[in-house]
């Protein structure tokens, strides 16, 4: 079984989660270009992203050039905050009409915590114009951040050596998206205890979820692998709505989960689940699996196992029973289970079946059916289910399922692949498969994937700025520190001191 999640989220409101995406490779705006010059050569600096959230990738490029002399350049460093990390193998640089990476020439990078640099070995020197460019990762609080800028020593012995380290330009870091979604807890008795769980997308391990019963803080759980828990006992009867939220961090936004109901009864009764089949026990052909719940009743769900594999799931009906299609794949002894969420009043429960799958038939041809990983998924958001089947010749169908929901039907085209697209319309864990439907002598098949589908996305505004980051005596880079000048320069970073070279 594998788990595809879904991407973050940063805010919500009451009765629906709300998302925000996650980090990756800014695509947005790029900023102005902050621009300077000294003893005949000038540059301009720009970021590929005016606005990055926490965790992605940005690009920072500086262009040098020479106006009508013959000055070289031996050197050029480009200054940034430590938190701007250094994604290794970034940086290229063009000049002479030839690129060069660090690939090609390792020992002409020189990379530390507070600054990338370009040096030709020995006494070497380029002829601008010269366009260097590093990528880094955004690891930053949220906020305005001067970006640094650029150094360089050229063979002007008067004013060749030029330090913009300050003058930016400044970009608007954004909180990374988080998202928290709670699962439906079971209905308990009063003093009975049941387990809240929450599962937690990019938010970091040791972070904190908290868990409120309307709307009183009842504890808190620590994420660990994205999942956080929390035992709760009632001590009184009614009908409660639970919420678990994280709260904003200076790197992460907050978010908080839809509200779930929960009907605490002054006492459960027990149920009880009885499983059938229907159709042929052999390998490649469908099964109808039937669980029966006494007593019965609409409410809460049942989900189907085969020998611990998910088969899917299915709401129950108000007759009390809850079906689900299954085709085997192996043939001999098997277990089927099912289990039963509970509903208002009445408890959870559970059964097995054992059965014998036959084989099939000496003239069938077995298949097999295998459902492509699921990523990325999210309430409103659509994506591509695919299934391989590999068979004898080409034909058939693969009907695409959500639980005992179909999604729908596909032919199989002649690579073997079926595709659907599919938006789902509710968040939460999902049991999704993919059945072919046999073609002449070949068997039907199936697969199953899990996956959580996360909230409705909503991207956040950035963070207002305190005061107006163009006037002078603003911003700050932190310790990096020293002194500098230039002829002429535009841009800012506020109050940020300049480097020494």
């Amino acid at each position: 079984m594998r788990r595809a999640l879904a991407a973050a989220s940063a805010t919500a409101i009451a009765g629906a989660a709300l998302v925000v995406g996650g980090a990756g490779v800014s695509q947005a705006a790029p900023t102005a270009p902050a621009k300077g010059s000294q003893g005949g050569v000038s540059y301009e600096r720009t970021v590929s992203e005016s606005s990055p959230v926490w965790g992605d990738e940005i690009t920072i490029t500086n262009k040098v050039t020479r106006g009508s002399n013959l000055w070289q350049v031996y050197w050029i460093e480009d200054v940034k905050p430590d938190c701007l990390e250094y994604i290794p193998g970034s940086t290229t640089w063009s000049v002479s009409g030839k690129t060069y990476t660090e690939a090609s020439n390792p020992g002409e990078v020189f990379v530390s915590p507070g600054s990338t640099k370009i040096d030709p070995p020995l006494a070497n020197s380029w002829a601008p114009p010269i366009t260097f460019s590093a990528g880094y990762r955004v690891t930053c609080a949220a906020g305005p951040l001067p970006t640094g800028g650029p150094k360089w020593n050229t063979t002007n012995a008067i004013s060749g050596a030029a330090n913009f380290s300050s003058n930016g330009p400044t970009i608007d870091v954004r909180r990374m998206g988080t998202s928290v979604w709670l699962a439906q807890p079971v209905n308990p008795e009063v003093n009975q205890t049941v387990m809240l769980r929450a599962t937690a997308k990019d938010v970091p391990d040791g972070g904190l979820v908290g868990f409120s019963v309307d709307g009183v803080h009842v504890g808190d759980g620590t994420v660990s692998d994205g999942q956080a828990t929390l035992e709760w006992t009632p001590t009184t009867a009614g009908t409660k709505q639970v919420k678990a939220s994280f709260g904003q961090t200076g790197t992460h936004g907050g978010s908080t989960s839809q509200d779930r109901t929960v009907v605490v009864s002054p006492t459960n009764v027990a149920s009880t689940v009885a499983i059938t089949t229907s159709g042929d026990l052999k390998v490649g052909q469908s099964v109808r699996i039937t669980a029966t719940v006494s007593p019965e009743g609409a409410g809460g769900e049942v989900e189907f196992f085969d020998d611990n594999n998910p088969i899917g799931h299915a709401p129950v009906g108000a007759d009390g029973t809850a079906a689900i299609d299954w085709i085997p794949s192996v043939a001999g002894q098997r277990s089927i289970d099912a289990n039963f969420s509970g509903r208002t009043g009445v408890n959870p429960s559970n059964s097995g079946l054992a059965v014998n799958i036959a084989e099939a038939d000496p003239e069938s041809q077995s298949t097999t059916t295998t459902l492509a990983d699921i990523e990325s998924v999210q309430v409103g958001h659509e994506t591509t289910l695919k299934a391989t089947v590999v068979a004898g010749e080409v034909g058939g169908t693969v009907t695409f399922y959500d639980g005992s929901t179909v999604i729908g039907t596909a032919p199989v085209q002649a690579d073997g692949t079926a595709t659907m697209p599919w938006t789902p319309t509710t968040d939460g864990d999902r049991t999704i498969r993919a059945a072919y439907s046999g073609h002449g002598v070949y068997l039907a098949s199936q697969d199953t994937e899990s996956v959580f589908v996360a909230p409705k996305v909503v991207n956040p505004d950035p963070d207002p700025d305190p005061v107006d980051p163009t006037e002078p005596g603003t911003g700050s880079l932190g310790s990096l520190t020293g002194s500098g000048g230039g002829d002429s320069a535009s841009g800012s970073l506020g109050s940020l001191s300049s480097f020494g070279s």
